[in-house]
């Protein structure tokens, strides 16, 4: 049997999970999509939620999602409604409810397991305010900021089918943004690979991005053991894309001490 066979995109090989520096990951978010909750909608109903969450996460602010749905009768409609953000003090994890989804972000990735930890919380939590039947969406999305080496160049760092054009010294002294997105379907996941120069125009040492996001929007009936465990595999998806996508020597240099 092969290493790979049962891997959901088994053309990204296995790689060796290794922590990696801080400052190369930038955002972190996950997140779960389920059948519409009143009770998401209301202060009272999310207040419940953030008395569980609130040792965790001690702010509570409204924020307005903004809706736009173009139809051909009607033009194009804009709506909002409300969502509710939970947030601990510095302000590097956050919970985002809103009446169809339960969100986790932070800037301060440590690993997968705390991030697995806290959204079993998150989930729980919802789980004792709302009743969540179907499964709409899952996803994890992963932000990198590969940098550039002192002389502005990626080569070495940032594998070179990926860096295509932007590996050119020419082009990339000259780049104002150059972002590509690739998608691939396996078996009902979405992978979506988001990259390229985050550059401005006005120096040479951008860094990379590498933007993952799985996900998988077959609406299923809802569970929370289950979904963990497809995060978990979202989450080997993640990896391995990321391990592809920069050279094994540099992924070894950045590991964290």
């Amino acid at each position: 049997m092969s290493a790979l066979e049962g891997l959901v995109f088994d053309f990204l090989p296995r790689a060796d999970v290794v922590q990696l520096k801080p400052s190369l990951l930038q955002q972190v978010i996950a997140q779960v999509r389920f059948n519409s909750q009143g009770s998401l909608g209301t202060h009272s109903g999310v207040s419940a939620v953030h008395d569980a969450l609130a040792a965790r996460y001690p702010r509570l602010t409204t924020e307005q999602q903004l809706s736009v749905m173009a139809t051909a009768g009607s033009g194009v409609q804009t709506t909002t409604t409300p969502q509710y953000r939970l947030q601990d003090l510095k302000g590097t994890w956050a919970v985002v409810l809103g009446t169809e989804h339960a969100t986790l972000e932070t800037n301060a990735y440590t690993g997968w397991s705390e991030v697995r930890e806290r959204m079993e919380e998150v989930l729980g939590a919802v789980a004792d305010v709302a009743t969540l039947r179907v499964r709409e969406r899952v996803g994890l999305r992963y932000i990198n900021h590969v940098p550039a080496t002192e002389d502005g160049s990626l080569t070495g760092r940032v594998r070179d089918e990926v860096l295509g054009i932007n590996g050119d010294r020419g082009w990339k002294s000259h780049l104002v943004g150059s972002v590509g997105q690739l998608i691939a379907v396996d078996n009902g996941t979405q992978l979506a690979l988001r990259h390229g120069l985050v550059a401005d125009g006005t120096h040479t040492q951008a860094p990379y991005l590498i933007d993952i996001d799985c996900s998988n929007s077959d609406p299923v009936e809802y569970a929370i053991e289950e979904t963990l465990s497809y995060f978990d595999k979202l989450n080997d998806v993640a990896y391995r894309c990321f391990a592809w996508c920069v050279d094994e020597k540099f992924r070894t240099a950045i590991t964290a001490d």
